[in-house]
Formats: C-alpha cells, structure tokens, sequence
C-alpha cells in the first residue's frame, strides 16, 4: 500500500509534531507501507526529524510553498495593484492535484479542518483537529472569506470522505454545528506529541543552563491566539507574584509570536513589556518564540508546572506533553480537557479560565501542595502511558483500510 501524506499547511507547533509521529508509527507498524510526505517548506524547518524516518518515506517538498524569489515577488505585487484577481484555484492545491494520482492507494490530510478539500481519483481521510475558525474570541483571526469557504469544505470533507478527530468534544461540535452532515468524524484519540520522549533529566538541565533559566518557573507552550487566553493568565500571575513563596518565580512563554514579549512585567491588565530604556529591569514573563522539539521538550520535562488557560480547544496537546514526563499540571475547566480526565484517568489541577483570581488561588494551592501535584503528574504519566502512538496508528490504519475498501 502506498499512501500520499499530505502535510501541505504552514502549520507548525504540535500539528507538525503530530504529523511527524503519525507517519513514523504508520511506518514503523505496517512493514508493506510506503508513503510519500508531500511537505510545506515552512514545515520541513519545523520537523527536520521527518528526513530520517525510514527508507520507505520519501520527502517531498511542494514546490508552491517555497520562498517567492525577489522578481516573482515584484512581479506579483505590480499585478496586484492592476486590481486583477486571477480565477483558478490556489497554487498549493492546483500542485496537489497535479502529484497526488492514482499511483497512491490513498491520500490522507492531517490538516482537513483548515484547507480545501482536493479532488483526486482516489481515496481521500482527514483529519478534523477543530472548528476554531467558526467561532470569534475578540480579535480576528480568520477572514469571513476564509470562514464562509470552510463552511463549505468542512461538509465536503465529512460528507465525501471518512475523517478523523481526536475527541469526543470535536464530534460534538461537528453535531452542533452542522447538524444536517450525512456522516461525522470517527474519534481516533492522540498520544503525547513529544518527539524526544527519552530525554535524560541530564540532558534537559544542561538545556536550561545554556538558555540561563536557573529559577522555578511555569510555563505555557502556546501560539499568540486569542482563544489561548493568555491576557487572563497574565493577569492570574500578577496575583500570584504578590503572594508569598512566589517571588521569584517566572512565567515562560512559548510557541509561534511569543517572542513579541521577550522580557516584561505580569500586571493586571497585560504584561509591561521591558526595553533597554526601561527604569525596572526585573521581570518575571519571558516570551522565548518558537523552539525545536528537543528544547520545548526539556522546558516542559522541568518546569514546576504547566498551565493551559486556552477557552477553546479539541485537546490539551501541552498537558499531554506534561503528563507524558510527569509534570504537574493546572488546566482550564473546559469539556475536552476533562475528558482527558475521563479518558486516561489523568489528574490534574483545574480553574476557571475566565477568572484570574481562580486561577491564581488554583495554581497557588496546587504549588503548596506540591508533594500532592507530584503525585497527580506520575499518576497521570503512567495511565497516559497505557495508549502509545501504536494504538493511534492502527486506528488509523483501520480507517484508511476502510476507506480504500469502500471506494472501489
């Protein structure tokens, strides 16, 4: 069987991690499997480990995703002044079309939530991870345009083709949301998207003295979306520095844009970002950006805890990571994240992610009760153990059989 892995969205972050160990442990499980990853450039910088998988994947780059030269680019912005609006379809997906052919017995797309859906001669599965386009959290993250055109593919995908999410939460939201659909998505539950699962305590100490962190900190692995509610959490940790035994602690910030707040101070209503210029030099928020898997990995291994504030998520990717290591955790009150609760048998501390006072009191009582929240975090490491990314392969596996059975 020979499938086109189609990782075509400038994702980044735990989907390009996801897509990485999807396809290895697809590999790794089914030893007649080859599989073509038709990649976005932006992604292949995100998950370089994909190069080394195994023989049987082969690498290849979409050549419409690569860097516009100096000329295209001159060229593409004296037509956009003409006011001329080319009719064809995008250049992704034209490529797609053109290389996706009936020489795979599939293709499969780990990012179906988000993109046009293709059309090819054979069979198609995708992934549904969420519908955060459909909803607005106070700024505007997706167009109209891009809402309304995926009000229409997201019945495509689900209607033409089997797809896959990774909650119950998600087949809900697809139930409410579009109630009319002639088929939902199957739930095929993720493991922890950690690529360097055995990463010595050693190895992740000698990470954190090279980046100079040397003080007790939480963290929050997150890209600058407002749904991610990092304004409540800044203000929850400006109430926790004025409490005692928090002092020195430091909230760091990771994920794509979050290096906008290098250095700053948590306050009330946002964080006063700190400038050569600046008369108070402490600080307690460092925003470090976008990190490799192996540095993200030991930040999260080491820090005291991880908080997830987000209002709206199909999963909590970074407690699964935490809990992968052990690591306590404090999380939002949300349906998808208790159902990490209910699912794994996980525990964790919870808060009210509209409420920066509950969360300060939450993390607060979870901090001095630490011995407590080392508990919940190996509780939690040992039954989130007991699902691996073999168990998501062959569910997977499962549906792609299914849906190559069901197109001929």
């Amino acid at each position: 069987m020979k499938i086109a892995f189609v990782d075509c969205l400038p994702v980044g972050g735990g989907l390009s991690r996801f897509s990485l160990l999807l396809c290895k442990s697809l590999i790794q499980n089914n030893p007649d499997l080859m599989i073509d990853y038709f990649i976005h450039s932006d992604n292949l910088m995100q998950i370089p480990e994909i190069n080394n998988i195994n023989q049987r994947v082969k690498v290849r780059i979409l050549k419409s995703t690569k860097p516009v030269g100096l000329i295209s680019r001159i060229g593409q912005k004296l037509i956009s002044k003409t006011g001329f609006k080319p009719q064809y379809k995008d250049l992704v997906t034209k490529e797609i079309e053109l290389m996706v052919n009936q020489n795979y017995s599939l293709a499969y797309f780990p990012s179906a939530h988000m993109m046009k859906r293709p059309i090819l001669n054979i069979p198609i599965v995708g992934t549904i991870h969420d519908f955060n386009w459909k909803y607005f959290f106070g700024r505007q993250i997706f167009p109209l345009t891009f809402v309304e055109m995926m009000d229409e593919e997201i019945l495509k995908w689900m209607n033409q083709d089997l797809t896959i999410c990774s909650s119950l939460d998600v087949v809900h939201e697809a139930i409410k949301l579009y109630p009319d659909s002639k088929q939902f998505p199957t739930v095929v539950p993720i493991a922890p998207v950690i690529v360097n699962t055995d990463i010595t305590d050693e190895r992740a100490l000698a990470i954190l003295k090279k980046l100079n962190i040397d003080f007790p900190y939480l963290i929050f692995p997150g890209n600058f979306y407002p749904h991610k509610n990092h304004l409540n959490l800044f203000t929850a940790f400006s109430i926790l520095k004025t409490r005692t035994g928090f002092e020195n602690y430091k909230l760091i910030l990771t994920g794509m844009n979050s290096e906008q707040v290098s250095k700053g101070i948590a306050g009330p209503h946002g964080v006063q970002l700190l400038t050569k210029n600046s008369s108070d030099l402490g600080y307690d928020v460092i925003g470090m950006g976008y990190q490799s898997n192996e540095v993200i990995d030991a930040l999260i291994k080491k820090a005291k805890l991880l908080v997830s504030p987000s209002i709206y998520e199909a999963i909590c990717t970074p407690g699964m990571d935490a809990w992968n290591f052990g690591t306590p955790t404090a999380i939002s009150d949300i349906p998808p994240f208790r159902e990490h609760e209910a699912k794994w048998g996980i525990r964790s501390a919870f808060f009210n992610p509209m409420d920066p006072a509950n969360i300060a009191d939450v993390i607060e009582a979870y901090l001095n009760n630490y011995d407590k929240a080392i508990d919940d975090g190996n509780s939690s490491r040992i039954n989130i153990s007991a699902y691996t990314w073999d168990d998501v392969s062959k569910g997977y596996m499962d549906i792609f059989l299914k849906s190559v059975k069901e197109y001929s």
